[in-house]
Formats: structure tokens, sequence, C-alpha cells
């Protein structure tokens, strides 16, 4: 049951992070501080109370998310559309993802040209980054592993707006989805591979 609680409290508040409206154009105010509070109260609540933890884990958190964005892997990975030459998403994956090729028989084949897979593979590296932050605060190496599954999830969501479309492409289902998705890590990790 608390397990539930907090996938569902976090697909929620992840879902508000990327900007869930209110009323027309408006967000949450603060939309992207409420997801890192709730995720280090959660902890806290889990592990046994103690304010540095739920200090340092909810920190950690908005660290994670707001240090590098990924809206362009996301783009790419849900649309198709091919990656811009200039962007500010996250440096350490582009450096990789941008540079993957293969050559065969003098022809070469830049992982670019396959913008869907180039997207998937900069959100499952963006996601790594991003658990590897949190996990760090958490103590847990399998929290600093669960982000690889950010590029599928994320996917997911796009496949789940076939069913209903949420009109951005899946983006809004992938972040209801990955919210949740961290959250039920959490509780795994700590419940069971925290010491």
């Amino acid at each position: 049951m608390k397990a539930l609680m907090i996938s569902l409290v976090d697909a929620f508040l992840w879902r508000v992070r990327g900007g869930l409206r209110i009323y027309k154009d408006k967000k949450f105010p603060l939309n992207k501080l409420w997801f890192a509070i709730a995720f280090g109260i959660e902890a806290g609540l889990l592990k046994g109370w103690n304010w540095n933890f739920v200090i340092v884990t909810a920190i950690a958190t908005l660290v994670s998310y707001q240090a590098y964005g990924w809206g362009e892997y996301i783009g790419c990975l849900l649309c198709g559309s091919k990656p811009y030459l200039e962007r500010s998403d996250c440096d350490l994956v582009d450096d990789i993802v941008d540079n993957l090729k293969i050559t065969f028989h003098g022809h070469t084949v830049k992982l670019s040209d396959y913008p869907k897979l180039w997207g998937w593979l900069g959100l499952t590296l963006r996601g790594l980054i991003l658990s590897f932050i949190i996990g760090l605060a958490l103590n847990s190496i399998p929290y600093m592993l669960c982000g690889l599954a950010m590029g599928t999830i994320y996917w997911l969501g796009g496949q789940f707006n076939r069913l209903i479309d949420d009109g951005k492409s899946g983006w809004r289902w992938a972040e209801w989805f990955f919210g949740g998705y961290l959250g039920f890590c959490l509780y795994l990790c700590v419940k069971y591979f925290i010491m």
C-alpha cells in the first residue's frame, strides 16, 4: 500500500514538475520544487526520520532534474524530429550520443541519423545521471541505476498516447509514468537496498 501511495504521489508531482496546468495557462506555483520536497519526505518516512537525510535527499533530487535538461531527447524519441545542432540540454550526454557512429566498408552511419534511437539513448543516459545523483543521497547503488529505464518509460508514454492522445505525443503520459516509477523505485530501494 505504501508503494502504491508513493508511486501515485510521485506520478502526480513529476507531472506538476513538468508543467501541469491548473487553470488555462497557469502552472502550479513553484512547480519544480514539489517533487523534490515530497521525495525527501518520503525517503525520510521510509528510512526512519532524520532531518539531515530528508534535506540532503530533497536537495539532491532537485539538483538531479534541474542541473540538466532532456527536452531535445524526448522530442526526438516521441516525434522523430532530428536533433538540433545547437542545444543546451546536457553536455555530458550530448558528447556521447552526438559522436556515436559506425563505419562499415567506408560508409559511416551516425546515431543522429536515427532520431528516435538517438532520443532514446540520450534520455536513457540522462535518466542515469538523474538517478545517480539521487542514489548518492540515498546511499543506494540500485537507485543510482534505476534511471536507465527513463528512455524506455518515455517511449512507453508515446505508445500509450496512441490509445489516448495527450496532445503532446505522449510526453505528458510519460511524465506520469516516470514519476510513478521513480517513487516505486524509492520504495523498493529504501525498503530493501539501503544500509
